[in-house]
């Protein structure tokens, strides 16, 4: 069969191709009114035609070979008889629930089942896995494990089965990958975020810590930003070790921070650091280095140093204690009793003989020791079964008093959990955790009956009143942040009407600062308001106001993902 050059050329498709103008000319004749886009729907029958629209010409109304998307109105070709599917893999094609895209299609999981032999097998193989690299089980839960087995599985399906050997890298290569793989992502993420930093839409969290082995410094810096669908996120910027050859004082940590920004080129070391609010606990040298920068205290590491504070002289026996504290001897007993019975239990193994083990408390997280009285608490009767009411174990551990501690320390664990919190906002919280603690540690205090364990307790919450009135401090920021949440507006806590107005003057300063620093023609806010979650159970109920025309209060509860 044999064809000329003329039969081709009367072909309808190559004909308009060679007819069609080009796509630049078309968009010119759009913009000059020589071409519209139709509003006509199409006849054709496949779902594609409700994404995109013919291109015609104004005096004749002929199609030009060319559609428009409705969406992000760039032009595609269609020249009669090429059918659609080139439309359908664009990314603006939507698809309805009657017919899938072609990408949709392909890519769809379709559900296999997977024979039960095969399954036991996988059982098998996990074993093996955890004890022959001496994993624990929670190990095949991991995030990264299962992105290595779909890989993996992915990879057999595509090119058969293959030794594992050939697919797997030797270990060097992935530590020597490691470090340009963060790299790349840690610019990824910066090149999504900066944006929000050059608004100052962000604030940053920093610690510093020392390997108890090696004795060497690290720094961490995690970055928090509200993204424009009001939902909060955290991501861990760096955390990178402290030059070893330099002291940790203020200027050189400054210095470490500002040469980690460095990396970006936007703006200099003391930009970048300009563009956050800093978080951060309140050692000497972190405060010297923020000097110049907006920084807030850690209020869940406030709420550790009050602890600290308050429990720290009852607790090392000092000859040098007063009446006072003499008096809280019985309290300090306690604490050390049950540090040591888990420890011994630890030791000696008959932790293991409890329904629930024991806890042990960390010297750097005083919250751990109430996790470690609350574990004894609730394994109280099961102890007395091994050792006996009367062993030497338990002389100093008395049941009620253990109660009454734990229910004396519960307020400040729920602050210091709520405000660790990161997936919701938390310096609206800090004033009200603040008033909270206040109130608790004054019906302490003024409740002297003649028991000797409320006196005890009345003496321990004076101690623990004079540490939070001493150490933590507000911010105006905290208190800002406050009056902005809508449920207490009305500051129903703070006591002094003076106070309160004091507060809604610094919103006005506030709020005029942000206005002068807006752009003459900020653009349009397109994103959408974030959910709260409400609740009618919330422990701030009594400050919370009542809504106009109702009896009932709004309330906010914190849920931490």
């Amino acid at each position: 069969m044999t064809c000329n050059m003329e039969d081709i050329i009367e072909s309808p498709v190559i004909a308009a191709s060679i007819d069609r103008e080009d796509k630049k000319v078309i968009e010119k004749k759009i913009k000059s009114r020589e071409c519209f886009i139709s509003s006509e729907s199409s006849n054709g029958k496949s779902d594609v035609w409700t994404v995109f629209s013919h291109v015609l010409y104004a005096n004749t109304d002929k199609r030009t070979g060319y559609v428009s998307c409705n969406k992000c109105k760039i032009l595609l070709s269609n020249l009669p008889g090429t059918g659609t599917s080139h439309l359908k893999r664009h990314k603006c094609a939507v698809v309805t629930k009657g017919n899938s895209s072609m990408d949709e299609f392909v890519t769809k999981k379709i559900k296999i089942k997977i024979p039960e032999k095969v399954s036991r097998d996988a059982v098998d193989e996990c074993v093996k896995f955890c004890a022959l690299d001496l994993r624990s089980f929670s190990a095949i839960q991991g995030d990264g494990f299962k992105s290595l087995c779909q890989f993996l599985v992915n990879t057999g399906a595509k090119y058969g089965a293959v030794n594992v050997n050939d697919v797997l890298p030797n270990p060097t290569t992935v530590s020597r990958n490691c470090i340009k793989t963060a790299t790349t992502l840690r610019n990824e993420l910066m090149s999504k975020l900066i944006l929000y930093i050059e608004q100052k839409r962000c604030s940053t969290t920093t610690d510093m810590w020392t390997d108890n082995y090696k004795k060497i410094g690290y720094t961490a810096v995690t970055i928090h930003y509200i993204d424009d669908n009001w939902v909060l996120n955290s991501n861990i910027l760096c955390v990178r070790q402290f030059p070893i050859d330099q002291k940790k004082t203020g200027e050189n940590v400054r210095r470490s921070l500002k040469d980690f920004f460095s990396a970006w080129p936007q703006y200099d070391g003391d930009d970048w650091l300009s563009n956050f609010v800093w978080v951060t606990d309140r050692g000497s040298n972190i405060i010297k280095a923020l000097e110049p920068n907006i920084r807030l205290n850690c209020s869940a590491h406030i709420i550790h140093n009050v602890l600290q504070y308050t429990f720290k002289s009852i607790e090392n026996n000092d000859s040098s204690q007063t009446e006072e504290e003499i008096d809280l001897e019985q309290i300090s007993n306690l604490i050390t009793a049950t540090k040591s019975l888990v420890r011994y239990m630890k030791k000696s193994g008959e932790n293991n003989l409890l329904s629930k083990s024991l806890l042990q408390s960390v010297e750097t997280r005083w919250n751990s020791n109430l996790a470690m009285l609350q574990s004894l608490f609730d394994m109280y009767s099961e102890v007395i079964q091994l050792y006996g009411q009367d062993s030497r174990k338990m002389s100093e551990i008395d049941y009620n008093l253990l109660s009454k501690l734990i229910d004396f320390l519960a307020p400040f664990k729920n602050a210091s959990t709520q405000l660790e919190g990161t997936s919701y906002p938390t310096i609206n919280l800090v004033m009200l955790h603040k008033a909270k603690l206040l109130k608790h540690l004054l019906s302490y205090k003024h409740n002297r009956c003649d028991d000797n364990i409320q006196i005890m307790f009345s003496q321990l919450a004076s101690r623990s009143l004079h540490a939070v009135q001493e150490k933590f401090k507000l911010d105006k920021y905290h208190e800002i942040a406050l009056f902005l949440w809508p449920p207490y507006k009305k500051l129903k806590m703070v006591d002094s009407q003076i106070e309160r107005d004091r507060i809604i003057e610094n919103v006005k300063v506030q709020l005029h600062n942000i206005q002068e620093q807006m752009p003459n023609n900020p653009p349009e806010n397109t994103s959408q308001t974030g959910n709260l979650n409400y609740s009618n159970e919330d422990i701030f109920s009594e400050w919370a106001d009542i809504d106009e025309g109702s009896s009932t209060r709004t309330r906010y509860t914190c849920e931490d993902e």
